[in-house]
């Protein structure tokens, strides 16, 4: 009986693990300037240029 119950708990965990979202990595900031910077947005350059933009604000912005 006991592990009987321990395999249904087992069953019950990963079911729960695969329903959960893992979230955005992607800062708000950086979504907003990838939109405002390219053309198109959903593509893995201005993905790669948001989250670069999330580590450093001054990613984007030009020198003076």
């Amino acid at each position: 009986m006991v592990v009987k119950k321990r395999k249904q708990q087992i069953k019950k965990e990963k079911v729960a693990g695969r329903t959960k979202k893992k979230g955005n990595k992607i800062c708000s900031a950086g979504i907003a300037w990838a939109k405002r910077t390219f053309d198109k947005y959903p593509s893995a350059y201005a993905n790669m240029a948001a989250s670069k933009y999330c580590k450093d604000p001054n990613y984007g912005k030009k020198k003076k």
